[in-house]
């Protein structure tokens, strides 16, 4: 009896957990979108959040349909709360569950951005938002702070790579500094490629955000109608997809300013200090046109799979002394462009005189870049043992120096081929079988000696309820009910973290803020030292709030910290300590900050903020 309660108690609360589950996620849910501000300019982020109330397991929306701003995903976070009040002695619990979504939006051209109504998901259901409009604003111009576009060729070929230089003007301090550059959005037209930076001990360097990375940025000094500036300048390879002519819209930098001080004095104290007074401007970039043409159809060879520049092609084989069928590993070297991330290998098979004598898979190890060449490796086998030679294998390009077509060759392998022996079951076997010419049978000494009759050899074998009493009976009847009520709440378990992956990084997120700031005491005080204090309290930051780490500002955070009630005085902190590590990175007026003194500090603010996220 005791038994079967058990497992009807078990049953029913499985139910219960499935139902509880499915009744969560049935409960009706609403959605509204809110923008921080509605009035903005063109290269000024702003954040857009999405608030969805009666569930906390919504799907992300999908922000494609927003034209003319690019979308950046800063994360979400479960937004729940509960509560108890107790009237006449009677207990109410009131539960309410919420999930908040953060977008990054930045206009790209002026006039009205719409956000359109978007759509939320949650199980079965689907909610829209209401339709919201920004107005966009021409950038104030400023002569403290410019930025121009330039490109290696204003004409080029597709495939043919192009270098797009961005140099940031400066005269004064700034920080908060986003860039958007609407020319990186387009991927349909183009590859994009870092170039490699190689940094000289006598220039200074800077990680700028840009998109969901970063660019290295070189400062250095120049002179622009007349007026000398401070400047940083990166770089990315533009690589052609199609041809056409394609119009590179501006660019913009928005970034704050360091308009001049004023002195603040702090409480209980003789002293006063001096806070830099910051003003936020919005600077444009010039425009350009780049001319993509297509290579010319005239003269192309019958083997061109769009391969750009000028081109070289080596090879390698081993070994060189095989039977026929024995694999032969060929190596492909190619060389000359500068980049060749994007550049692939025609299919061997399309070599007519590689294709006749030799077996060639369609399979191919994955490619592999060695400095400034990009490295093949390809499977062979010899089909017949009159082969002599690897043949040449042939790459045509076209040669944009000279506009024609031309073909790198690799230089013929010579290669032994012997003939395969058929190889027989006693090869195989490697020694003669012995002829059995029969065997003696011999007497089997064991086996029943005796045969019992007593009574005490009979053994009781009765069965029924007797085996009620055995514990193995009981585990094999027990131990399934039990096993799958855990299975069943380990799953719950399980989904309610997939639900939420940011909860484990959250948990993690403050030790993990402590371990990077030891770096600081062995980075010495070098000129990143405030980035590696910047780049602890993003993750920081992010983990804990659930958006990611990558370029966040204090903006970014500022409303989702506000969302737990923190408080303005650790707001002010917290301001400050991107304030410091941002102000003297780039133009280099401001004074650096004591780095041990600003990782103490932030430490003491990431402690403060510990208690909000509880």
């Amino acid at each position: 009896m005791k038994i079967s309660r058990f497992i009807s108690a078990s049953i029913i609360f499985c139910m219960m957990l499935l139902i509880f589950h499915d009744v969560a996620i049935s409960a009706p849910i609403q959605a509204e979108a809110v923008v921080e501000q509605t009035s903005v300019y063109v290269g000024e982020p702003f954040i857009l959040t999405i608030r969805v109330s009666g569930t906390d397991q919504a799907q992300q929306p999908d922000l494609s349909g927003i034209k003319g701003a690019s979308v950046k995903y800063q994360g979400g976070s479960q937004n729940n709360s509960s509560s108890i009040t107790i009237i006449n002695g009677k207990m109410t619990q009131d539960v309410r569950r919420g999930y908040v979504f953060s977008f990054q939006l930045t206009p790209l051209k002026t006039g009205t951005l719409t956000i359109p109504g978007l759509a939320v998901s949650a199980g079965s259901q689907t909610v829209r938002t209401r339709p919201l409009q920004v107005n966009v604003l021409a950038p104030e111009k400023t002569d403290d702070v410019r930025l121009r576009l330039s490109v290696s060729q204003n004409q080029c070929y597709v495939g043919e790579p192009v270098t797009l230089t961005v140099t940031w003007y400066l005269q004064q301090d700034v920080r908060s500094v986003n860039f958007t550059i609407p020319l990186l959005e387009e991927t349909d037209w183009f590859y994009f490629i870092d170039p490699e930076t190689q940094q000289q001990p006598d220039k200074k360097y800077y990680r700028i955000p840009l998109n969901d990375g970063e660019v290295i940025g070189r400062q250095g000094q120049e002179t622009l109608d007349g007026t000398s500036f401070s400047t940083i300048a990166f770089s990315k390879i533009l690589i052609p997809k199609k041809s056409g002519r394609f119009a590179i819209e501006p660019a913009t930098v928005a970034c704050e300013i360091l308009t001049g001080f004023r002195n603040t004095n702090r409480r209980n104290s003789f002293f006063s200090s001096r806070q830099g007074i910051y003003q936020k401007v919005v600077a444009p970039s010039n425009s350009l046109a780049l001319n993509i043409l297509e290579v010319p159809d005239q003269g192309k060879p019958a083997g061109f799979a769009g391969h750009v520049g000028t081109y070289k092609i080596s090879a390698e084989a081993a070994p060189t002394e095989v039977s026929v069928g024995d694999p032969i590993t060929l190596t492909l070297k190619l060389s000359g462009p500068d980049y060749l991330e994007h550049v692939i290998l025609p299919p061997l098979a399309n070599q007519t005189p590689l294709a006749e004598d030799f077996k060639i898979p369609s399979e191919r190890a994955t490619a592999e870049t060695r400095g400034n060449a990009k490295i093949f490796t390809q499977t062979i086998r010899a089909l017949n043992a009159d082969i002599k030679q690897i043949p040449p294998i042939e790459l045509p390009y076209f040669d944009t120096k000279t506009g024609t077509y031309k073909i790198a060759k690799t230089e013929p392998i010579p290669l032994t081929v012997k003939e395969t022996r058929m190889i027989t079951a006693m090869d195989a076997e490697g020694r003669t079988l012995p002829a059995i010419n029969g065997s003696k049978v011999q007497t089997w000494e064991k086996g029943i000696a005796y045969n019992y009759e007593d009574l005490s050899a009979l053994k009781d074998q009765r069965t029924g309820f007797a085996l009620m009493g055995s514990p193995v009976w009981l585990s094999a009847l027990v131990l399934p009910p039990v096993l799958y009520l855990l299975t069943l709440m380990t799953t719950v378990i399980i989904r309610r973290k997939q639900a939420d992956p940011q909860a484990v990084f959250a948990k993690k997120a403050f030790s993990d803020l402590c371990r990077d700031l030891k770096k600081v005491r062995t980075a010495g005080s070098g000129q990143l030292t405030p980035d590696i204090i910047l780049d602890a309290l993003r993750h920081y930051l992010g983990a804990r709030l659930g958006i990611s780490s990558r370029a966040i500002v204090f903006n970014d955070v500022q409303i989702l910290l506000k969302r737990r009630a923190v408080s303005e005085e650790v707001l002010d902190d917290l301001k400050s300590i991107f304030d410091e590590c941002e102000a003297g990175r780039y133009a280099g007026t401001g004074e650096t900050a004591d780095p041990v003194a600003l990782s103490e500090k932030t430490l003491k603010t990431a402690k403060k903020l510990e208690k909000y996220f509880k």
